[in-house]
C-alpha cells in the first residue's frame, strides 16, 4: 500500500469512527543539573581530659611540669588545653603532648588543686578531674644585707673589761648575729646587741666596730 492510499484509508476510517489524525509534535528534552553531593556527617563526640602529672597527692616544689592527655571520642579535634591552679590560669598548649611549666615558688606552701580544660573546634570546653598537690618550697634566699648597726657605745667597767652595746639592725628576713671588731680584728660574734671585751689592758685606747650578718 502506497502512501497516498494509506492516507485515504486513514481519512475514511476517521470519518467512520469520528476521530481525526493528529500530526506528531516535536518534544524538547531538558537536561537537569546533577544533584549535589550529600553533606558531610555532623561533627560530634566528646573529649576526655586527664591531668597525668603530677599525680594526685604529690608534693611539689620549684618549677613543675604539668601534663595532660586528651582522648577523642567521635570526630572532634582539640583547639587547645588550658591549665589552672586553684582556678587561676597558669598556661596553655595547643599541641599534643599537652604540657606547661608551673613555677610553684609563686604559690603559698600547702594544698592546691590543678585542673586542665580542653577546648574543641566547636568552642566547647571539657574539664578534667581535679588533682590535689602539696606545694612545699623552702624560704626564699636572703639577698638583702642587714642595715648597719647604729648607736655603738663603749663603757670601761674595769681596767680589764669594756662593755659594748648598740642598736639592733633590721633585715627583710632576719638578722642572724653581729661581728664585733677591735682595731679591725674580729673578736666576737654575739647574737644580741651587746658584747663584753675582757682582753683589754689598762691605759690603752681601743677602737671598735660592729657589723650585722644574716
Amino acid at each position: 500500500m502506497n502512501r497516498a492510499r494509506l492516507l485515504a484509508y486513514a481519512a475514511a476510517l476517521s470519518a467512520l469512527v469520528g476521530w481525526s489524525l493528529i500530526a506528531p509534535q516535536p518534544v524538547l528534552a531538558q537536561l537537569l543539573p546533577p544533584l549535589p553531593p550529600p553533606p558531610p556527617p555532623p561533627i560530634g563526640g566528646s573529649l576526655i581530659v586527664t591531668v597525668t602529672s603530677p599525680g594526685s597527692g604529690a608534693t611539689v616544689s620549684g618549677t613543675v611540669a604539668v601534663d595532660a592527655s586528651v582522648s577523642i571520642v567521635g570526630s572532634l579535634t582539640v583547639s587547645q588545653v588550658q591549665f589552672y591552679r586553684d582556678g587561676n590560669l597558669i598556661g596553655s598548649d595547643s599541641t599534643a603532648p599537652y604540657s606547661v611549666s608551673w613555677n610553684s615558688t609563686s604559690t603559698n606552701n600547702g594544698s592546691h588543686t590543678l585542673t586542665a580544660v580542653a577546648t574543641d573546634i566547636l568552642n566547647v570546653r571539657w574539664n578534667s578531674n581535679p588533682v590535689t598537690v602539696t606545694v612545699s618550697n623552702g624560704p626564699p634566699p636572703d639577698t638583702t644585707p642587714p642595715t648597719v648597726p647604729t648607736g655603738l657605745r663603749a663603757s670601761a667597767v674595769s681596767s680589764s673589761q669594756i662593755n659594748l652595746s648598740w642598736t639592733a639592725s633590721s633585715d627583710n628576713v632576719g638578722v642572724s648575729g653581729y661581728r664585733v671588731y677591735r682595731g679591725g680584728t674580729q673578736i666576737g660574734t654575739p647574737s644580741t646587741t651587746s658584747f663584753t671585751d675582757t682582753s683589754v689592758s689598762a691605759s690603752t685606747t681601743y677602737s671598735y666596730t660592729v657589723a650585722a650578718y644574716d
